[in-house]
């Protein structure tokens, strides 16, 4: 995936103060203005958002593509507002810790179609990856953290975003352990047993040693399929 920075200019009506801040944290929201564009919502923070000053630092487009538009170590005006007294304390310090992620959406409800979660996946999985954040505990909705029914679809959704921050998670894992990411962990109880119908090739690499006879359901490394291929290579040759 390639992010492409449209950077915001610095200045408080464009939504971007320019104060430092360490992300604690991810904030998803949806622009609300169906079939818009992610340079279009851009141009929009650029343009004073109608006097609010506000901003976002990623917005995800229709075809996928990913605007920078603050940095992310830089505050973006994007979760400052309470929409409710439960959020009121909360409100005050979101800008301050969370990076800010608007996703552009094709209906009124709201929904992300698969071009526009498959980029939105893999950038909040990177985040998580880049700032040692947790998929589960540490990405939010604006509803979360302000009490705003944004993004709409996943507050009336609950299963849907769910099944986001589930996908998130799975991208997240990959990037930072591929291998464990790629297959998935086997139950205690069956590692050790080959299945049944790999039982007797099996005893046949035991009794041979083309291997240390153990984790028979584990993924092979290349280095240790160089191994059984070069002791298979010396035992054959003993045969001959």
């Amino acid at each position: 995936m390639t992010i492409t920075n449209a950077l915001l200019t610095m200045g408080a009506s464009h939504g971007r103060s320019g104060r430092s801040m360490v992300p604690h944290g991810v904030v998803i929201h949806y622009v609300g203005n169906p079939g818009s564009s992610a340079m279009g919502n851009r141009n929009y923070f650029e343009n004073g958002s109608g006097g609010a000053g506000v901003s976002a630092h990623f917005i995800v487009g229709l075809n996928g593509e990913i605007l920078r538009c603050v940095p992310e170590t830089e505050c973006a005006a994007h979760a400052g507002a309470s929409y409710g007294s439960a959020w009121n304390d909360m409100a005050k310090s979101n800008n301050s810790k969370f990076i800010g992620i608007e996703c552009c959406h094709p209906g009124a409800d709201g929904k992300f179609d698969d071009v526009i979660i498959n980029s939105l996946v893999w950038l909040a999985a990177d985040l998580c990856r880049r700032f040692k954040l947790e998929p589960q505990k540490d990405i939010y909705r604006h509803y979360d953290v302000c009490g705003k029914m944004c993004p709409i679809y996943y507050v009336k959704t609950p299963d849907a975003w769910t099944s986001l921050k589930n996908k998130i998670e799975a991208a997240y894992t990959q990037m930072i352990n591929p291998q464990t990411a790629l297959s998935p962990a086997v139950p205690a109880e069956t590692a050790n047993t080959p299945s049944e119908w790999a039982a007797d090739a099996w005893a046949w690499v035991k009794k041979y040693s083309l291997n240390d006879g153990t984790r028979p359901k584990d993924t092979a490394t290349r280095e240790e399929i160089a191994n059984i291929l070069y002791k298979f290579y010396l035992l054959i040759s003993k045969t001959k």
